[in-house]
């Protein structure tokens, strides 16, 4: 009986074709006459390696014995699922079954190799120009999802040290209400001590007055007459009052240095004022409004001054006392002014740090933007040319169908 020459045309052509995209396998005009299972299984696991899948069979490929294992059974299966796939890229109506690998039938194998082979070196011959762009598209978008993870995180630490620098920021508020208690006792005592230097500078210009007068009788009383008993007790007084002068004038000096402390601590009492009120510029509104509330307390507060004044006549024999509170008050206060300094300082700090973090943040978003829009352009581009791929091998399938 003669052999079909159109089936030999074919052997021999898919031969050339397997023995060039499969040099390994070496396969012979026999071994598409008589295809067996563990040729074929050969052939599948070979091709399906070449497109990098893993393929590992559960048993010895070239074993020729009959096996009947579940396993053997499994894994031809889905190899038949797989080649039935890719045969199907070019016929979709074709099938390729377990018992077409168990009983393979030289007609069907061939209609089935040929097809596999074509695919392949179309493969191989668009692998670079279409899979590496998908590759490296794949890569950088895994790049962008570990770099969004870690966004994420560094997003999650920030709002945490947001929350301590909102803990910060109500130490420090509570801080200054503690400060704003203290300005306006401070500002009532040194309005006090200025009350009572002002009394005793009146005072000792009284005494002055009184020997000056006092220098002038005598001495017209010495161009008068000579001195007796009335002369001299009149010296007295005289001597006593400038020793009870020069005490004043001691006193009245301490009362000076006092005075000028706390005129030096009024002043760095106003300064620190200025420096609360610029730092409440970047504080929240309900502080301000606390604020606003706290100065109008203390203009109710100096406008009782005057009241308060004259219900404290009693201070000359308090001075010393009052000079002990004041310098501890004064301690005290550069003690806070310090502490709130310092802190106001590390506020500011990490105000700058998180909108220098959240520029920066900002710029990764749009770069990261830019890049997801020029990486979907890619995908798109790719899509075309898996298409026209496809459909390049439609047109294949359909000139083979009418070859």
């Amino acid at each position: 009986m003669a052999k079909n020459p159109t089936i030999t045309d074919e052997m021999e052509m898919v031969i050339q074709q397997g023995n060039t995209l499969l040099p390994d396998l070496h396969i012979r005009p026999s071994d598409l006459a008589n295809p067996t299972e563990a040729f074929l299984t050969k052939v599948y696991v070979h091709y399906l390696r070449c497109f990098g899948l893993r393929v590992d069979p559960p048993f010895n490929v070239d074993n020729e014995s009959t096996d009947t294992s579940r396993e053997k059974r499994v894994f031809l299966i889905k190899l038949c699922r797989q080649v039935e796939r890719i045969v199907q890229v070019t016929f979709p109506n074709k099938t390729y079954t377990y018992l077409d690998i168990i009983r393979p039938a030289p007609k069907k194998t061939i209609k089935t190799l040929d097809p596999l082979f074509n695919y392949l070196a179309y493969y191989k011959m668009f692998k670079r120009s279409v899979l590496m762009p998908v590759e490296e598209s794949i890569k950088t978008r895994e790049a962008l999802i570990a770099e969004i993870t870690s966004k994420r995180c560094q997003l999650e630490n920030r709002k945490e040290k947001a929350a301590t620098v909102k803990t910060d920021i109500e130490n420090c508020q509570a801080s200054i209400n503690e400060l704003h208690e203290e300005l306006p006792r401070a500002q009532a005592e040194v309005a006090k001590d200025n009350k009572t230097c002002a009394e005793q500078r009146l005072e000792m210009d009284s005494l002055e007055n009184q020997h000056t007068e006092l220098t002038n009788q005598i001495r017209h009383w010495e161009q008068l007459v000579v001195e007796d008993d009335e002369v001299l007790t009149l010296k007295k007084q005289i001597e006593d009052i400038s020793q009870d002068i020069e005490n004043c004038k001691d006193e009245l000096a301490g009362q000076e240095k006092v005075f000028n402390d706390q005129r030096h601590q009024i002043e760095t009492n106003l300064n620190m004022v200025n420096e609360i009120e610029k730092a409440l510029e970047v504080l929240p509104s309900n502080c301000l409004d606390e604020y606003k509330e706290n100065l109008k307390q203390q203009e109710l507060v100096e406008k009782q001054l005057s009241a308060l004044e004259a219900q404290n006549q009693k201070i000359l024999n308090e001075i010393e006392t009052n000079n002990v509170e004041l310098q501890q008050s004064a301690e005290q206060f550069q003690i806070c002014k310090h502490k709130y300094d310092e802190e106001c300082q590390k506020l500011q700090q990490q105000i700058d740090a998180r909108k220098t973090a959240f520029e920066e943040q900002k710029k990764t978003e749009e770069e990261r933007t830019k890049n997801m829009e020029a990486l979907q352009r890619q995908l798109q581009e790719q899509e075309l040319m898996g298409k026209m791929i496809e459909e390049m091998f439609l047109e294949l399938g359909k000139n083979g169908k009418s070859t």
